[in-house]
C-alpha cells in the first residue's frame, strides 16, 4: 500500500515538483516569477504576483503610477 508521502516522491522524481519546506505548497525547480518590467507582456493573459504575494490570472497593463503588481509568469500548457 502507497501513503501519501511515497506518492508526492513519486510525483517529484517524475516530474520534477517538490513540496515547500512548509509541506502546504507543490513548487516547481525550474519555473521562476519575472520581475515586472519594461518587457512585460500587456493586454494578454498572465500569472500576476502582487505586493502581498497573492497571485491571479490576470492581463498586466503599464499605467503610470501602479505598482501593485511585482512578478509575472507564463500560464502552463498541456502536453499534447
Amino acid at each position: 500500500m502507497t501513503d501519501e508521502d511515497d506518492e508526492f516522491e513519486r510525483i517529484e522524481r517524475e516530474i520534477k515538483f517538490k513540496l515547500d519546506s512548509t509541506r502546504t505548497a507543490v513548487v516547481a525547480d525550474d519555473y521562476y516569477w519575472i520581475p515586472i518590467n519594461e518587457h512585460t507582456p500587456t493586454g494578454v493573459k498572465i500569472l500576476l504576483l502582487g505586493r502581498s504575494g497573492v497571485a491571479t490570472m490576470g492581463h498586466y497593463e503599464a499605467l503610470p503610477g501602479t505598482q501593485f503588481w511585482t512578478h509575472w509568469a507564463p500560464l502552463p500548457r498541456k502536453r499534447p
